[in-house]
């Protein structure tokens, strides 16, 4: 039973050296990597999440832009603003934080936003990318995140049986569609899987990812 921990805090370190190498190509040609951050209202984690993006990325040099709208802002002057970002040529990427007041049509704004953007691959073009394995377009953060750390720790993936606990398109889906491009072999379990804790005991990784904190214990291993 070799037990490992995994930290993040070592993997981000390194993507930060290679990042500064990075940049300073890029500076080299006058680009200056910037994201444009969407929000609406003033959701705490929304906060701590920005919070901590504006953090990485002024460590490296590069730029985030706050747009930030009141609760109450109309369907038209959101997605008039998400136009104006796709065409701005200084802006490389747009994150929309999510969920979306109730009043907005959140589909129609995932789906607007430039496929090229859209590096929380919110929109289906993106979703396609990722199903396809075709090396091509954003994943989103959490899933490439998760493929970052098992990278990082060279953790062989190919003919491993791995499980992930989650469907959403956030990261149970795009997470398994990745292990399977590493050649792992995947099975997605969710609520309705009939036997969890067998499922989990039988693999070489588990990955929670169903949004319910402490739903695996130590007896699922």
């Amino acid at each position: 039973n070799n037990m490992q921990e995994l930290r993040g805090m070592p993997v981000v370190k390194q993507i930060a050296e290679d990042m500064k190498v990075r940049m300073e190509q890029l500076a080299e040609k006058n680009i200056v990597p910037t994201l444009a951050v969407v929000r609406v209202g003033e959701r705490e984690d929304d906060l701590s999440y920005e919070r901590g993006l504006m953090k990485r990325f002024d460590a490296v040099g590069a730029l985030v832009k706050q747009v930030v709208f009141k609760e109450d802002v109309t369907q038209e002057m959101l997605e008039e603003k998400i136009i104006e970002l796709n065409q701005d040529k200084e802006i490389h990427g747009i994150l929309v934080f999510r969920p979306l007041p109730k009043h907005l049509n959140e589909e129609k704004i995932k789906e607007l936003v430039s496929a090229d953007k859209d590096v929380d691959c919110m929109g289906s073009i993106n979703s396609a990318h990722v199903f396809a394995q075709d090396s091509k377009g954003h994943a989103p953060c959490t899933p490439q995140a998760v493929m970052e750390m098992l990278a990082f720790y060279n953790m062989e993936l190919k003919g491993k049986k791995a499980v992930v606990v989650g469907r959403s398109m956030v990261v149970g889906k795009p997470l398994a569609m990745m292990l399977l491009k590493e050649n792992a072999t995947v099975t997605i379990c969710h609520t309705k899987t009939a036997d969890l804790k067998k499922e989990c005991l039988e693999a070489d990784y588990i990955f929670a990812a169903a949004g319910v904190a402490e739903m695996i214990d130590e007896s699922f291993v």
